[in-house]
Formats: structure tokens, sequence, C-alpha cells
């Protein structure tokens, strides 16, 4: 390899890195500070860097915080396609396979909270995250219920949005993965199996297990 190609890849190489640098202060920044209150001299003070160095990667604040969040909703839309029930199931393997994507969710939530606190709790990010995700976790449903494992009398738009509520509540203090774990299997019992220990026209009936 040339010299002249070998000093092209450093400089390449170390563009990359210091473009990561920047958007990983500033997702830190975002969700100490909250988008509004960010101000490009916040984010190359954290970062070590000149205003110059941050403009010659982003035009400004705003473009680097939409691509930190596009980034975000892109991840969280491949992992919710990737959470659609494909075959037929029976009772108990449905409840667990509920679980399995609540915790999924959480565990992606827990895993960069500054991503999760600008991509899906703070504003101006949050409502489309959130619309987004109900979306997709709709189109799940309903590809899920015409399938034959969930009933159609609701519809699978509204079920988006009860799950992304869910989610919400849960993510907002994740604590250890055993209490991410924990919450995930009640949220899944509560969709899976309802809140009601009493069918249909019964006064009374069993009580449900303590989880």
């Amino acid at each position: 390899m040339s010299s002249d190609k070998s000093d092209e890849l450093r400089a390449h190489s170390k563009g990359e890195r210091t473009r990561a640098k920047l958007l990983a202060v500033a997702a830190a920044e975002f969700a100490q500070r909250g988008y509004h209150n960010t101000k490009v001299g916040d984010i190359v003070k954290s970062a070590g860097l000149s205003q110059p160095s941050f403009y010659l990667y982003f035009e400004s604040k705003e473009a680097a915080y939409e691509e930190l969040v596009a980034e975000f909703r892109l991840r969280l839309q491949t992992l919710t396609r990737s959470l659609l029930i494909e075959k037929d199931v029976d009772n108990a393997e449905l409840e667990d396979h509920m679980g399995l994507s609540f915790l999924k969710f959480l565990d992606f939530l827990a895993d960069d909270r500054d991503l999760t606190e600008i991509g899906f709790f703070q504003p101006p990010g949050c409502t489309d995250t959130k619309k987004g995700l109900a979306s997709w976790i709709g189109s799940n449903i309903a590809k899920e219920q015409k399938n034959g494992l969930f009933y159609t009398d609701v519809p699978a738009a509204q079920i988006g949005k009860v799950f992304v509520g869910m989610i919400d509540q849960m993510a907002r203090d994740p604590g250890s993965r055993a209490k991410r774990i924990a919450s995930a299997k009640r949220c899944a019992l509560i969709l899976c199996r309802g809140m009601s220990i009493r069918q249909p026209g019964e006064s009374s009936g069993p009580e449900r297990p303590r989880a």
C-alpha cells in the first residue's frame, strides 16, 4: 500500500472516530439537558473539541439530533418486526412469546439510556417514536389476529397503543434484568389472560395464582 493511501485511510478512520464521539457526547448532552437547552458549545466542550470540528461533521445540532433519533427508531422498528409470531402456538406458548417480546423491548430500552431518553421519553422525538412503535406493533398484531392467535374484537391499532403504554411505564425504571424479566412476564399475563378471574356471566370464579 502506498504511503498516500495509508495516510488517507488513517485520516478516514480518525474522522469516523471523531464523528462517533460527537454523536455519543451529543446524545448524553441531549439526555441530560433536553433538546432545546442543549447548545453546540455544550457538546464540543464535553467532547474536548472545537465548534469548527463539530461543523465538519454536522450542519447543526438539529442534524446531529435527527441522526441519533432516526437511528434509534430504525433499530426499534427492526426489533419490532423480528417479534412477529408467525406460527400457530398454544396458549402457554403464546404467553411465553408475549413475555419475550416485552423483555426484548425492555432490554433494548435499557441498553443505551441516553438514546432511550432522547428517542423515547423526551420531546420533540418521543411523540413520533411512540406513534411509530404503536403502528409497528399494531401491524404485527393484525397479522397475528389473521392467523388466529388473538381475538379480532379489539382493533390491532388499539392493542399496539396499549402495548406501547405498558412498555413506556415499565421502561422508566428498568432496574436489573431480573426485574425486567418479572415485569415482562406480568405484562404478558395481563394481555394474554386479562385481569378478571370471572368468565362472562359468572358471579364468581377461582382465584388466580399470585405471580
